[in-house]
């Protein structure tokens, strides 16, 4: 029983620092104040770092227990491999996620600076509707 309640404790304090991130990521992003190209780079990283974290959480979900290896220990030692590895994809080319995540938030501090999009984007419809409607 102490067991199922330690991993719940460390479930619940991963979730909430989880959560602290993302609070941290959301104040971290200055648009229009000349936020630097570093710290643009650093948000980016950190929310594929979290993106993936949580991809690998919810692999280990979907792959049944063994009774073998099932501690609160193990969770605990799986949770902090997880983490680090999820950091250490990021800093690398990653998924591509980050880069992504850093080519718009740029795109968007250029804009709020007051810059334009190049002709060939701005001639993009910025809906998805192609005129075509049920039973045409």
């Amino acid at each position: 029983m102490d067991a199922i309640k330690s991993a719940q404790i460390q479930n619940t304090l991963f979730n909430q620092l989880t959560d602290k991130n993302l609070q941290r990521l959301r104040g971290q992003s200055e648009f229009g104040k000349g936020a630097s190209q570093k710290e643009m780079e650093k948000v980016a990283r950190d929310f594929e770092s979290i993106f993936i974290n949580k991809l690998f959480e919810s692999m280990r979900k979907a792959i049944p227990k063994s009774d073998l290896l099932d501690s609160s220990a193990m969770d605990m030692y799986q949770t902090m491999l997880d983490q680090e590895m999820a950091k250490e994809l990021s800093t690398q080319k990653g998924m591509g996620i980050g880069e992504m995540v850093y080519n718009d938030l740029n795109r968007m501090n250029k804009l709020l600076r007051g810059g334009t999009f190049p002709t060939h984007l701005s001639q993009i419809p910025l809906t998805q509707n192609s005129g075509n409607e049920l039973g045409e």
